[in-house]
């Protein structure tokens, strides 16, 4: 899934306004089921695309 809403934004960790670490970077979401989430952020689209393991 490929999405607009992208958690580096809302945590304030933009890569566009704030470069960081990558390492720091969430990676996954584990959602309350025990669902794991891949994260991969697409800064130059604005875009954060979302895999199922």
């Amino acid at each position: 899934m490929t999405c607009k809403y992208c958690l580096l934004y809302e945590l304030g960790h933009c890569r566009k306004q704030h470069p960081m670490d990558p390492k720091k970077e969430p990676r996954y979401l584990r959602l309350q089921n025990g669902t794991l989430l891949h994260l991969v952020f697409d800064c130059q689209a604005c875009e954060m695309k979302i895999f199922q393991n």
